[in-house]
């Protein structure tokens, strides 16, 4: 059983104003609507969903745009890609390759910008072998300087068909025979190609082109005006013309499969379209591609300028249908059989010992029992970490991230906690260390990292039957220092019940449900790098952990629920993704999105950040609850299982509402709790019974 994970949105206890602990990431999209607002429409069922790049037909090595695109172009013109769609509300979108096409020549020199010419640049002699051929023939250019370089480059940029608006070739490499002499070589274009500054397509046909250079020396403007030195090469097209080019504005062709989807979906893109830039001799460059709300426009090319003076060209226009997921709602009546949250753990409790809490305060740990409370103080605790060389984060006494309870038999209850740490050198930004105390705090040592794991390699606490588990991160690195890898699969301490002696274990599956887990969780920073979790799944009982394709990660900015409904079916709920719900029916390997009524105080159009300030997660009764800022306030919603619509929770008693604005809530058994806090008022735990959670 993973600890519940309170993701802290204002850290408290001395960390006020100085981070907010983990990280996000998210892409966007134009859209007319959102998957989690607006009304559903009807659901018809698809012969097959792909939710991962691999399963859609792509591999991720064409031009990745982020994870939820990639695109590569060969030099005949053909376009290949993937794109995941993204939180549409249903309707009607137009797909099609994002094109910006820099300012060349004139304008550049009229924004007082320096244009390299032949004139203030070395002069180069360029030779070509052979003179002439197809379309699609390697070409190899040698070129000849007066005089030696005051400095030698090892790539220059080749351009067909002029410098200034011509195809250009950037980054080729130039092998050196000679001080004066080079050789380099580029593949002639095989498809039409976009004339820069012009917002028009040269055909692919036969003709005189000139080869140029340009950019042997590195001066300012280079690569915007002429070139140093050209050849000319003639080449011998087909006559018959390309039949996805029948005429300039026709100049481009796309499909997607299947043009019929849903939200969190990935489709394929193929087709072709005229060459933009190339990279290095024989690497076509193509920018992204581009959704937007209604039917594909009459034109295959759709010209615009950028406020840079460039040109944003749409090329390619193909029409997709994208329909609403099935709703929550159809999943019915369900009562989870397990509940994880991603994260570190600052309140939890040992299901060996219910009723006990334990949970982190300023400068204390608290212990909140069914018959008594206890109070630990972590000033020990900071002279062990300082003592183990690493600097406190937050003040003289430390604040714990993470905490847990064990049995130690005749020892008595062993408390354990995390704590951030200065790892003293340039990154990570944070580290987090786990001590353990079994006198009430008066002395702490260091909980044991595995073999090829640091203790400042700590990874999370997990409650595995009556034992407890300690994950700590793999080392990336084979030899030398030791750097954690969040992405590996964690290795294990494990704490028997009754026992005070630590032994090595391994990475369990939850008691109940499929077998899915998080990976390492390592501390991070929203302003800066993010903390993100690998989502793990087992098909064996935990024998082989496999990374999923898609969700592959969550980030902790915002919290994470991983909740199994059934033996078959598990969902993930994540506040700070476009995808607030995702169902997998297969142990973990593929995911699709669930649909969510519009939440109450969130735009629909603003869920590119998921519902960014709230809080939404899966009670044990299987009802939906949203807490946190939003357009209405701090209100508490409620949508109870198998219903469509949300309502406000009545009856709350005074306080609750602001005392967990800005922390999460969790739960434990048949309780919420969470910590209310500032930087001068002390932590105080609240609670209040899932019973009491009325509409």
């Amino acid at each position: 059983m993973n600890l519940r994970v309170i993701v802290h949105r204002f850290s408290f206890l001395g960390l006020l104003g100085l981070v907010v602990i983990f990280g996000s990431c998210g892409s966007s999209v134009n859209a007319a609507g959102r998957v989690n607002g607006g009304a559903p429409s009807p659901v018809k069922a698809l012969p097959r969903q792909y939710t991962s790049f691999a399963s859609a037909g792509c591999a991720k090595n064409g031009n990745s745009i982020g994870p939820d695109q990639e695109i590569s172009q060969s030099m005949d013109g053909a376009i290949s890609a993937c794109i995941r769609i993204g939180a549409l509300g249903p309707g009607n979108y137009s797909l099609a390759v994002d094109v910006i096409a820099p300012a060349k020549g004139a304008l550049p020199a009229k924004q007082g910008v320096t244009v390299s010419s032949s004139t203030v640049e070395p002069a180069v002699q360029i030779s070509l072998s052979p003179a002439s051929g197809p379309p699609g023939s390697v070409l190899k250019v040698t070129g000849r300087l007066a005089a030696p370089l005051p400095r030698q480059v090892g790539h220059a940029e080749l351009c067909w068909d002029g410098c200034e608006s011509g195809l250009r070739y950037q980054g080729v490499a130039l092998k050196w025979i000679k001080p004066t002499e080079f050789m380099s070589s580029i593949v002639v274009p095989g498809a039409p190609w976009f004339r820069s500054g012009e917002n028009a397509v040269a055909p692919l046909a036969s003709g005189d082109y000139a080869v140029s250079v340009e950019c042997l020396s590195e001066v300012k403007g280079c690569g915007l005006g002429g070139s140093e030195g050209s050849a000319t090469y003639h080449l011998n097209a087909s006559p018959r013309s390309l039949p996805w080019c029948s005429s300039e504005d026709e100049c481009a062709r796309l499909s997607a499969s299947p043009a019929i989807t849903f939200p969190g979906d990935v489709i394929k893109v193929t087709g072709f379209a005229p060459l933009q830039s190339i990279i290095g001799s024989s690497q076509p460059f193509v920018f992204q591609l581009k959704i937007t709300p209604g039917k594909a426009p009459a034109g295959e090319l759709n010209f615009s300028s950028t406020a840079k003076g460039g040109s944003e060209i749409l090329v390619g226009h193909a029409g997709i249908v994208v329909q609403a997921p099935p709703e929550v709602s159809t999943l019915g009546k369900v009562k989870p059989a397990s509940i994880e949250f991603s994260g570190s753990s600052p309140i939890t409790e040992n299901p060996a010992n219910p009723g006990e809490i334990v949970w982190c305060s300023r400068g204390k740990i608290g212990v909140s029992g069914l018959n008594s409370n206890e109070s630990i103080s972590t000033v020990a605790a900071g002279r062990e970490l300082v003592g183990l060389g690493y600097g406190l984060v937050g003040g003289p006494v430390p604040q714990c991230d993470s905490v847990a309870l064990a049995d130690g038999g005749p020892a008595g209850k062993i408390v354990l906690a995390s704590f951030l740490v200065d790892p003293n050198y340039q990154a990570p930004i944070f580290q987090s260390i786990a001590l353990q105390t079994s006198d009430q705090g008066k002395h702490w040592t260091p909980v044991p990292a595995p073999l090829g794991a640091q203790i400042d390699g700590f990874a999370g606490f997990r409650y595995q039957g009556s034992s407890l588990q300690a994950l700590f991160a793999p080392s990336a690195a084979k030899t030398g220092a030791y750097v954690a890898d969040a992405g590996a699969i964690p290795l294990v301490e494990m704490l028997k019940a009754g026992d005070t002696s630590w032994q090595p274990g391994t990475l369990a599956c939850p008691a109940r449900g499929p077998c899915i887990t998080y990976g390492s969780y390592l501390p991070g920073s929203c302003a800066q790098l993010p903390s993100l979790q690998t989502i793990l799944y087992s098909l064996d009982s935990g024998g082989n952990w496999h990374k999923a394709a898609w969700p592959s990660q969550v980030q902790n900015c915002e919290a994470n629920e991983i909740v199994a409904v059934s033996r078959q079916t598990e969902l993930l709920f994540s506040s700070g993704s476009p995808y607030l719900v995702r169902e997998s029916v297969d142990g973990g390997s593929s995911w699709r999105v669930l649909g969510v009524p519009p939440v109450p105080g969130v735009a629909s159009d603003s869920l590119a950040d998921g519902i960014d300030g709230a809080e939404l997660q899966m009670l044990s009764n299987g009802s939906l609850l949203v807490t946190g800022g939003r357009a209405n306030g701090f209100e508490w919603d409620l949508l109870s299982p198998g219903s469509k619509d949300w309502c406000p929770v009545e009856g709350l008693p005074a306080g609750v509402q602001s005392s967990s604005k800005n922390a999460f809530v969790y739960q434990v058994g048949n309780t919420l709790y969470w910590i209310s806090a500032s930087s001068s008022i002390p932590p105080k735990l609240h609670s209040i019974p899932l019973s009491a959670l009325k509409c």
